[in-house]
């Protein structure tokens, strides 16, 4: 300090964050390998963490969910956990895995895991189909699905037509004269995934014959379709409705999404169906 300056002479030096220089690293070190991901688990309900992360004053974590569940209380210390931890979060923000399911390369960001999993092809799940306690990834289920669960399949000179392959957009015929249960496997090419596995069914009710069709696949993407009916007597009825995504389908009638064609309207010479992929 010079002499007769006063402490209210000096300056005042602030640092602008946004212009100060961050330390440059080395290509090598921008690259880290995180030993145990456990820690990027929430120590409460063991699910990989998510942003919110909050954490108490003695610095234990929780994911949201936990946190509201344990309305905001720490389950370690009892302190009250209302501050964000915004270090783990840009942590979990930038971190990149691999997914867990074996056969699977995919990368995704460590907070984003979860909903990966869920809609993974790899992914062990049950079989859909009532009943049934077999359990295999996606990418096994339209063959466990034409082995297992097809009724009465119809066949042609020796061919059998349970499965068949449609491709987005296209008019296919369906052969309902004997079968009741037809599954359709949507046909890709190369990188654009394992495709959706659709069930069309239906069901000879008093009053009429009762159509319904429905996506077993673990994806997000909307459908829409359309059924189309062939008349003896030369006219067509047709169907529209959005494809409903299920967790189970069951031997028994569907209560709601169905079109229930009169007795009068039958018998029906032939079906086609079209399945369009909703872009919106």
């Amino acid at each position: 300090m010079v002499s007769g300056e006063s402490d209210d002479d000096r300056p005042i030096v602030r640092t602008n964050r946004t212009t100060s220089q961050k330390r440059q690293r080395s290509p090598t070190e921008r690259i880290a390998t995180l030993l145990d991901l456990d820690v990027t688990d929430c120590p409460i309900c063991f699910h990989p963490l998510t942003i919110p992360i909050f954490q108490c004053d003695n610095g234990h974590i929780v994911c949201s969910t936990c946190c509201e569940k344990l309305s905001q209380k720490c389950a370690t210390c009892s302190l009250p956990t209302l501050s964000r931890n915004r270090a783990m979060e840009r942590v979990i923000e930038l971190l990149r895995v691999p997914c867990p399911n074996a056969g699977c390369s995919v990368v995704v960001s460590c907070s984003e895991t979860s909903a990966h999993v869920n809609h993974c092809p790899f992914t062990q799940r049950t079989c859909p189909f009532s009943s049934c306690d077999f359990t295999c990834s996606f990418k096994d289920l339209c063959k466990h699905s034409v082995t297992e669960h097809i009724i009465a399949a119809p066949s042609v000179d020796g061919v059998s037509f349970s499965l068949s392959m449609f491709k987005c957009g296209t008019v296919m015929r369906l052969l309902i004269s004997v079968a009741k249960r037809i599954i359709l496997k949507e046909r890709t090419t190369e990188g654009e995934g394992e495709g959706e596995v659709v069930v069309v069914e239906w069901f000879d009710m008093p009053d009429g014959r009762m159509f319904y069709a429905c996506c077993i696949g673990p994806g997000t993407d909307k459908f829409s379709y359309q059924l189309k009916l062939s008349l003896d007597s030369g006219d067509y009825l047709s169907f529209n409705s959005n494809l409903q995504r299920v967790r189970e389908v069951s031997n028994e009638p569907p209560r709601a999404h169905f079109w229930l064609v009169p007795s009068c309207m039958l018998p029906c010479r032939e079906c086609y169906i079209s399945i369009k992929r909703k872009t919106n």
